[in-house]
C-alpha cells in the first residue's frame, strides 16, 4: 500500500528543479526500471545522474557543447561572498593606544598612525565538477568528446542497484538521554525518524567500467577564487572600494590587496557519504553535565566521506591540487602561455579590465596525493544539535551521557584494553578501507540501522574519524599506517618530480572521537 503526502515547494525552489530538468546536455536523471528498483540497497527516491557534468559559465550567448568542453577562459560565471557589518574601533586600533589616527592630533596630542584593516569580498569562480578524464591537474574541465559524449561527463553517478537515495525511515531502539533504558522496538521514547540523502554505497572492490559505476571513484572537482580586501568607507562598485592603503585612512591605487587560488582535486569519491536530519529524542537534564537543550529539536548526524583511494606513487590521477601563482612575464613553473592579469584585475569587476579566466602554473603550489577524508558527525543517539535560547544560535555536538547504553556504541576497544571485558563496544574509525559493518554483502558500511538492539557482538558502528595522506595501508584492529620510508608519497611542495620541488610525505590522523563541541554566536 502506498500512502501519499502532499510537500510545498517555495517558488524559488521549484523554478531551479526545473531549470536543471532542461539542461539536457549537462545534467540527466536516469529512468529505474521496477526491475532494477527491486535490487536497490534503500526505499525512498532513487537517484542516477548519467553523462553529467558542471562548470560555471560566464554570461553571453548560447554555447555549442564544442565550445564550452574547449574554450576554459569563460570559465568566470562566479559566486560573491560579501563582508557583513562594519568593523569594530577595537579592530581598528592596531597600535592598542585606545584611539584610530590617521596621524592627526585627538584630544590635544597627536595620536600614532595605526595600520588599516579590512574585510574581504570572496568571488568564487569556475565552479566545476565532472570526471577526471585525463589526470590535469591543473585544469577546471576536462576538453574533448566520444561520440557526441563528453570526456568529463560521469557516465553514472552509481547504478539502478546503487543510486543517490532520499528517504524517510524509522529507527528503533535508539538509547535517548534518560536514565531508563529502552523497553523494547514498541517504546516510542526510543524511537527516530529521519529524513536521509544517501550517496550511493562504497564497494569494497571498486568497478573497472564507467557503466557500473567506476567514474563515482574518479571525480574531479575544480574552482579559483579571488579575495579582495574591501575599503569599509568606500560603497559596492566605487572605483576605490579595493584600494585600501597600508595606513588608516589611505587610499593608494594599485596596492596588492588580492590574495588569488586555484584549487583542483582529481580522482575522489563521495560514495558511502549520508546526511541525516531528525528531531532529537528527550531525556536531558541540566545535570551531569548534560543539557535539556538536547531535548526535542533539530538534529543532524552524518558521514562525511572524500576518498581518492591509496597507492605509493605521486600520481596527478589522485592529487589535490592547490596554487596562487599565474603564468606571467617569462612563462614561470612550467607555463606555456598566458600573461598575468592586474593585481585588482578581476572578470566580476566591471572596468578591471579582465574579461577571462587567468592561467595558473602547473608545477607550482601545494600537491596533495591520495587524500582520504572520513568525518563523522555524530549519530542518531548523539545528535548534532541546532537550537537557540531566542537571541544566538547554537549548534553543538552533545556530550555522551554516563550511560552505556549509548556509550558502548560509539567508544571502540583497542588491543590490549582489558577492562570491563565483559562489555562489548561497537565504535569504529571510519576510513578509506573500513567504514562500519554493512548488512549487504559487498558494501562498506551503509545509513544508520534500523534497530540498534539487535546487533551482533562482531558488529561496528562508524563513530571516529580518519584522515590519510599519500602512502598509507591497513594495519591490525583496522589503524592506518604510514609510510616512513624515504620515498613515501605524500604532501609535495610543488609538483611530485620537477625542479625545486620538497616532498614532506605520508600522514596519518587516525581514530578521531569528537565528544563534545559547542559553536554559539554572541551578541546578536
Amino acid at each position: 500500500m502506498t500512502t501519499l503526502h502532499t510537500v510545498f515547494f517555495k517558488k524559488t525552489f521549484l523554478a531551479c528543479f526545473i531549470g536543471l530538468s532542461f539542461i539536457q546536455s549537462a545534467f540527466a536523471l536516469q529512468e529505474l526500471s521496477d526491475d532494477g528498483l527491486s535490487q536497490t540497497t534503500g526505499e525512498g527516491i532513487a537517484i542516477l545522474p548519467t553523462n553529467t557534468f558542471m562548470v560555471f559559465r560566464g554570461a553571453g550567448a548560447d554555447e555549442t557543447l564544442n565550445t564550452i568542453l574547449t574554450d576554459r577562459s569563460k570559465d568566470i560565471g562566479y559566486i560573491h561572498y560579501l563582508p557583513v557589518g562594519g568593523l569594530t574601533s577595537t579592530s581598528q586600533d592596531t597600535n592598542k593606544d585606545g584611539y584610530v589616527s590617521n596621524g592627526t592630533t585627538i584630544g590635544g596630542s597627536i595620536r600614532p598612525i595605526d595600520h588599516s584593516v579590512g574585510k574581504a569580498d570572496l568571488y568564487v569562480y569556475g565552479l566545476a565538477l565532472s570526471k577526471n578524464a585525463s589526470n590535469d591537474s591543473n585544469s577546471r574541465l576536462d576538453s574533448g568528446m566520444t561520440s557526441g559524449i563528453a570526456n568529463a561527463a560521469i557516465t553514472s553517478w552509481g547504478t539502478a542497484s546503487n543510486p543517490w537515495l532520499f528517504k524517510t525511515t524509522t529507527a528503533k531502539n535508539v538509547p535517548n538521554f534518560s536514565a531508563s533504558n529502552c523497553t523494547g522496538a514498541s517504546d516510542a521514547s526510543c524511537q527516530v525518524t529521519f529524513l536521509n540523502l544517501e550517496a550511493p554505497l562504497y564497494e569494497t572492490t571498486i568497478p573497472t567500467s564507467s557503466a557500473n559505476g567506476s567514474d563515482a571513484y574518479n571525480l574531479k572537482l575544480a574552482l579559483w577564487a579571488d579575495a579582495f580586501v574591501r575599503d569599509q568607507s568606500k560603497v559596492e562598485g566605487d572605483i576605490n572600494q579595493f584600494n585600501l592603503g597600508e595606513n588608516f585612512g589611505q587610499t593608494v591605487t594599485g596596492r596588492a590587496n588580492r590574495l588569488r587560488l586555484q584549487g583542483v582535486w582529481n580522482g575522489f569519491g563521495v560514495n558511502g557519504s549520508n546526511l541525516q536530519v531528525f528531531q532529537t529524542l528527550k531525556g536531558a537534564t541540566n545535570a551531569n553535565g548534560m543539557s535539556s537543550f538536547y531535548n526535542n529539536t533539530l538534529g543532524l548526524s552524518g558521514i562525511l566521506r572524500f576518498n581518492s583511494g591509496t597507492g605509493t606513487t605521486a600520481s596527478d590521477s589522485k592529487v589535490l591540487r592547490l596554487s596562487t601563482r599565474e603564468c606571467g612575464s617569462g612563462n614561470p613553473n612550467g607555463c606555456t602561455t598566458g600573461t598575468a592579469q592586474g593585481l585588482l584585475a578581476s572578470p566580476a569587476i566591471a572596468g578591471s579590465g579582465a574579461t577571462t579566466a587567468p592561467n595558473f602554473s602547473p608545477n607550482e603550489g601545494v600537491f596533495i596525493y591520495n587524500l582520504n577524508t572520513n568525518l563523522v558527525l555524530g549519530s542518531l543517539y548523539q545528535p548534532l544539535v541546532l537550537g537557540s535560547d531566542g537571541k544566538n544560535f547554537s549548534l553543538e555536538l552533545a556530550r555522551i551521557p554516563n550511560k552505556a547504553s549509548i556509550y558502548t556504541k560509539i567508544y571502540t576497544r583497542y588491543a590490549g584494553d582489558s577492562g570491563d571485558s565483559g562489555v562489548t563496544y561497537y565504535g569504529s574509525t571510519c576510513n578509506v578501507f573500513v567504514c562500519g559493518t554493512s548488512a549487504l554483502a559487498g558494501y562498506q558500511g551503509g545509513s544508520p540501522t534500523s534497530d540498534y538492539s539487535a546487533l551482533a557482538s562482531n558488529a561496528t558502528l562508524p563513530t571516529h574519524s580518519s584522515i590519510s595522506i599519500g602512502s598509507v595501508t591497513q594495519g591490525a584492529n583496522n589503524l592506518l599506517i604510514a609510510d616512513k620510508s624515504a620515498s613515501a608519497v605524500g604532501i609535495s611542495f610543488g609538483k611530485s618530480g620537477t625542479s625545486g620541488a620538497v616532498n614532506m610525505g605520508s600522514a596519518v590522523i587516525d581514530g578521531l572521537l569528537i565528544q563534545h563541541m559547542k559553536i554559539t554566536t554572541t551578541g546578536l
